[in-house]
């Protein structure tokens, strides 16, 4: 078994002895689920991946002077968006001594939680990145762009922009001013859509101010006894999704209500659900433990989220 890690009865002395002291003390319950804050989850099909197409229709319809024909227009593919599936997983192994003494179901328990529990640091980690890359022109989406930018194509030319033209932190100011931009939405061929924000995603760093942006019934970076507006008018009515794994303390986003219905926003789409299995290794009398998943995270439109890399 080169390459891999056996745990021996010498890695787990005081847990031989015939009385027990309380389970393994290094297993801590993480955060689970985050990402359903932002994430669409669902199934995927049974290829190695999954392929969004997004299309576009007619332009607004013009005015037909009395007797002249009616102007033909089409729709078609603008572009497509493609989600590779991945395997995760991890193992571990207990030897032939620790299942003669009696001791592999407390110790495999306990590693199974540990094994459970880094398949979910890694599904936040995978979605988190998704983010995390969003300004990163490494990491581009199916129109060829990052998914924060200035400079989102239109086809019929020219861009769209679900980024604030100039980066700034956190502020009532800069919310408002983002929240104005997600109303401006347009679609590819330039009209405007009827957009919400829905919810203010941040990383922990900034989880105390966006609550007192959001639920503060005057404004809360003044004296003057004016109004919240965001509060008044029901805005991000999702309220706040705190994002543990989200490296930057500053950039902070809205996620909108664009494509909600038709998953075509920020998505998780699971190829295959966790499968467990354990088997006995022949020629060292060991057991053997692994849990794998295959799943693709990604964005499709990028109206889903529009954001600011902060300070």
């Amino acid at each position: 078994m080169a390459g891999n890690t056996i745990m021996q009865s010498t890695d787990f002395r005081s847990e031989v002895a015939p009385i027990l002291n309380k389970w393994f003390d290094g297993v801590y319950d993480l955060r689970k689920d985050e990402y359903k804050q932002i994430f669409d989850e669902f199934k995927g099909i049974e290829r190695s991946y999954e392929e969004q197409v997004t299309g576009f229709g007619m332009q607004a319809a013009p005015l037909v002077p009395d007797g002249d024909p009616v102007p033909y227009a089409g729709g078609g593919q603008f572009y497509a968006t493609r989600y590779w599936f991945y395997v995760y997983g991890l193992a571990f192994a207990l030897t032939k001594v620790l299942v003669e003494d009696g001791d592999h179901i407390r110790i495999g328990t306990s590693m199974s939680r540990h094994l459970a529990q880094s398949l979910i640091d890694t599904k936040e980690t995978v979605t988190a990145n998704v983010l995390n890359r969003s300004v990163n022109s490494s990491y581009i989406g199916g129109d060829g762009v990052e998914l924060i930018s200035t400079a989102h194509p239109l086809i019929i030319g020219g861009t769209f922009s679900n980024e604030l033209a100039t980066p700034a932190v956190l502020s009532r100011t800069s919310l408002e001013q983002i929240l104005i931009q997600v109303s401006q939405a347009v679609d590819n061929t330039n009209k405007p859509i009827h957009v919400n924000g829905v919810k203010l995603v941040v990383p922990p760093a900034l989880q105390f101010q966006a609550e007192v942006l959001l639920k503060s019934v005057l404004q809360p970076d003044n004296a003057n006894n004016a109004v919240n507006a965001i509060n008044s008018m029901g805005l991000l009515e999702g309220g706040v999704a705190k994002i543990t794994r989200l490296t930057s303390t500053t950039a902070w986003y809205v996620k909108t209500d664009a494509n909600q219905t038709r998953q075509f926003g920020l998505n998780l789409i699971m190829r295959r659900n966790v499968q467990k299995s354990m088997e006995g290794d022949f020629d060292t009398d060991s057991m053997r433990y692994k849990a794998t998943e295959r799943y693709a995270a990604g964005w499709t439109d990028p109206r889903c989220l529009f954001g600011s890399a902060g300070a």
